[in-house]
């Protein structure tokens, strides 16, 4: 199902994907976290992580800081982290 996405750091550019397939299950999967630099971010990726390790036996892998919240993480440690986790939990704070 293709969907429309919109980037605000700049003037609207228009980007059509298909979304990824979602797992049959999470057990034994590495989970990537990314937070978006804000307050708290940091602590509600890491402690959802340590829920879905604890309900459905995830492992964690890499965790990104973005540079601001209205920036994407850089394109390196974008495909670091997709060398190294199976899935990503992106989480805001405040």
């Amino acid at each position: 199902m293709p969907i429309t996405v919109l980037d605000p750091t700049n003037e609207p550019i228009k980007a059509a994907f298909d979304m990824a397939s979602r797992p049959e299950s999470l057990k034994n999967l590495t989970l990537g976290l990314i937070d978006n630099g804000k307050k708290n971010s940091d602590y509600l990726v890491t402690k959802i992580a340590a829920m879905l390790k604890a309900r459905y036996g995830v492992k964690t892998g890499g965790h990104v800081r973005k540079p601001s919240p209205s920036h994407g993480i850089p394109e390196d440690a974008a495909a670091d982290l997709a060398k190294q986790v199976d899935l990503v939990l992106a989480g805001i704070g405040d």
